[in-house]
């Protein structure tokens, strides 16, 4: 039933229409309906939530580098390379395909800050490969800061130095975890020649992880307390740019990912230092691949709810053994519920410059 307010706008519904107000105009629209979806377009909304969601992963994993200093565009591109990368795959289709399918060279170059973009910054070009031993290396020719970088704070008497920084880090979406490998940095004077070097990561490289190099350039003042080289990047200058993507060398067994990042936990809890390695809080493209492919086992027309089978008397060994899977998957509940509650209650630090906080 429609009515109408006080003021004249008609609201509610009226047959096959709903009347509603908005600024001060009456809409009338169709009422909303449910149309089923084919194949076609349930495989294409399911891998558009995949496609967001290894978007959302890669920015949280990297956000501890570059502090929330992006521009507003970021994540919308982060979302495009991601969607370019993945539909480039020339081994798989839509509805069977992920990150580890993609083309990642769609990701190389992507800038977390167009107003102060790290390959602008940096008149070098840092060459990153992987060696004969499928170790991430990064060769760097000679370095002047005054000739080399270009920055809003050239000739200000507060820069003291540069900080060229490099990070590794590892991504399973398949196990739905992800690790930092590596950081490497090179601490500059803001005078002086530096020589060419080859940074390589010697760090062991997880089984089955596409790995990203991210870069990004910092510009330090001294402390004349802590006698400290504290950072000057904002949002107004922070130069970071993932420059480097490897797509995995090889796969990792089932269950891979679950003991590796339990037995890691497990250890970073025991030394009170932060985990290397995060699970994948609300990562849910492997349970929409792995519906399509249950769809597709079904010939067309009797695609319908696959029931499971009742299981046969288990042997005392398989009840051990699935007392032992409920263990770990409890174990990855409570990493997932950490991981989560860690993101919804970071603190953005850019808020907080220039504002007098009480603690």
């Amino acid at each position: 039933m429609a009515v109408i307010d006080s003021k004249g706008g008609i609201h509610g519904t009226a047959g096959s229409v709903v009347y509603r107000s908005y600024r001060g105009m009456n809409i009338v629209q169709s009422r909303p309906r449910r149309f089923k979806q084919t194949q076609a377009s349930q495989e294409a909304a399911g891998e558009f939530g995949l496609i967001s969601q290894a978007s959302k992963v890669i920015r949280e994993a990297f956000r501890p580098f570059y502090h929330h200093f992006h521009d507003g565009g970021m994540v919308n591109r982060m979302t495009a390379a991601v969607s370019r990368s993945i539909r480039g795959s020339r081994s798989r289709e839509r509805g069977d395909r992920d990150l580890h399918d993609g083309e990642l060279s769609f990701l190389e170059g992507l800038e977390f800050n167009e107003d102060s973009k790290f390959s602008q910054a940096l008149q070098i070009k840092p060459q990153v490969r992987r060696n004969e031993k499928g170790q991430v290396s990064i060769s760097l020719p000679e370095i002047d800061p005054r000739r080399d970088f270009v920055t809003p704070f050239k000739g200000h008497y507060r820069v003291t130095g540069y900080r060229l920084s490099f990070v590794l880090a590892g991504f399973n979406f398949r196990e739905e975890y992800y690790e930092y490998i590596g950081e490497k940095k090179i601490v500059m004077e803001s005078s002086g020649l530096n020589a060419a070097q080859e940074l390589v990561f010697e760090q062991e490289v997880p089984k089955g992880c596409l790995l990203l190099v991210l870069g990004m350039l910092e510009c330090t003042a001294a402390n004349i307390y802590t006698y400290e080289q504290e950072p000057l990047n904002s949002k107004d200058f922070n130069p970071v740019s993932l420059i480097g993507a490897f797509q995995s060398e090889d796969e990792a067994e089932a269950g891979y990912g679950e003991s590796r990042a339990i037995l890691h936990h497990e250890e970073a809890a025991a030394l009170g230092i932060a985990p290397r390695i995060q699970i994948m809080a609300g990562y849910r493209g492997n349970g929409f691949l792995s519906s399509m492919r249950k769809q597709r086992a079904v010939p067309a027309g009797e695609r319908k709810s696959i029931e499971a089978e009742e299981s046969p008397g288990r042997s005392d060994q398989e009840r051990q053994q699935q007392l032992q899977e409920q263990i770990v998957r409890e174990k990855l509940r409570q990493m997932r519920e950490q991981s989560a509650i860690a993101a919804r209650e970071a603190i953005d630090t850019s808020k907080l410059m220039g504002k007098r906080v009480k603690f």
